[in-house]
């Protein structure tokens, strides 16, 4: 591991950081695994957005990450247009987290939904993508699953203004809420909730675990986050707005969050273990959601590992 990575973090924050990992991937019962990236998959995602008319100067650099996660994490799902449809999903999302949340184009981002609701062309090639990605939706899942997928995705572009409208603000201890109703924003956890189940399962089969399912989402990727923003000193994450907010360290924190996640990972195997299609669908998703985060080097995860079976 370079010296840059590590130098603005203590060695027994560090050496906290790659246990609680460990502990938090022992505890759901897996392994890390460093996996490489589906590279067939990700070569016909990539035609398939030239195709499309994509601006691939923009969502390139963004291609692997929807090819690892839709290879891995809803892999199981019968449907090859389904898993493309969340493969370029996640690319243009990633691509306008990043991306449209520069001055320069974030005023599209405050047009989105309006335009989107009124059928009005986007001001932006990007956010013209994800508006024909919303409006496909209905092809791959039936309502209310679709609606439900939809609002989530509107969700995200709406935290986006949120973020951009609240930089700088103080978190206060009278609003330990608050970073949770963000986070559910942001992290469009429906969306990909509900993206987890084959569209034939019947909705009552699963409907149950969504909270949970969202609480999973999210904070398994905020864990798995956590080192990376550590160390680039990133600040405007969930992990960093509830220690805020509670008045805790990162580190308990990142403890807390871990036991709150654990705890639902293990509701959702409870609840779903009648219907062995759903929960086969779980499982298969949770194992590639983690082998996603090591797929892709910005978690940067194998330094992680690396560090822990070196120290």
């Amino acid at each position: 591991m370079s010296s840059l990575s590590t130098s603005t973090l203590d060695s027994k924050v560090l050496g906290s950081i790659r246990q609680s990992i460990t502990g938090f991937l022992q505890r759901c019962g897996l392994q890390y695994k460093n996996g490489p990236l589906d590279e067939t998959w990700y070569s016909e995602c990539c035609q398939e957005a030239t195709k499309r008319g994509y601006p691939m100067d923009a969502i390139l650099p963004y291609m692997a990450i929807g090819a690892a996660v839709m290879s891995n994490a809803y892999d199981h799902l019968p449907d090859n247009a389904t898993k493309m449809w969340i493969c370029l999903f996640t690319a243009i999302g990633a691509c306008i987290d990043d991306m449209m949340i520069r001055p320069e184009y974030i005023v599209h981002v405050y047009h989105f939904n309006e335009r989107f609701a009124n059928c009005q062309p986007q001001g932006h090639l990007v956010m013209s993508a994800y508006d024909g990605l919303l409006r496909e939706v209905a092809c791959y899942y039936s309502a209310p699953v679709s609606n439900f997928i939809v609002t989530s995705a509107l969700d995200f572009v709406s935290s986006i203004l949120l973020d951009n409208e609240t930089k700088d603000m103080t978190i206060s201890p009278r609003t330990p809420s608050y970073p949770e109703y963000s986070r559910m924003l942001s992290g469009i956890p429906y969306a990909y909730a509900y993206c987890v189940f084959p569209c034939t399962l019947p909705l009552r089969e699963y409907v149950q675990c969504m909270p949970d399912l969202a609480i999973v989402l999210n904070h398994a990727n905020d864990i798995l986050s956590h080192y990376k923003e550590e160390i680039q000193g990133d600040t405007a994450n969930y992990l960093s707005l509830m220690a805020a907010s509670r008045g805790l360290t990162k580190q308990d924190a990142l403890q807390e969050l871990i036991e709150k996640t654990v705890q639902a990972h293990q509701n959702i195997l409870e609840f779903l273990r009648p219907c062995p299609e759903a929960h086969d669908a779980y499982v298969a998703f949770f194992d590639g959601f983690i082998k996603a985060h090591t797929t892709v080097k910005r978690y940067k995860l194998e330094e992680v590992m690396s560090e822990r079976s070196s120290s």
